[in-house]
């Protein structure tokens, strides 16, 4: 079975609290860090070849 670890965390930043909740499934293939570094430089690629 598929399982997830979820996580809350809360931040308070002025007079604003911000609640956070993530969920990990334990077969994932990538961390969050390297996804968005995947999907930030395949957007920077698109956009150089728009570009020339």
């Amino acid at each position: 079975m598929d399982e997830k670890t979820i996580s809350i965390t809360e931040k308070v930043i002025g007079d604003t609290l911000y609640i956070i909740e993530s969920a990990v499934r334990n077969t994932a293939k990538e961390t969050a860090y390297d996804k968005l570094k995947r999907l930030i430089l395949n957007d920077i690629k698109s956009l150089e070849m728009k570009a020339s």
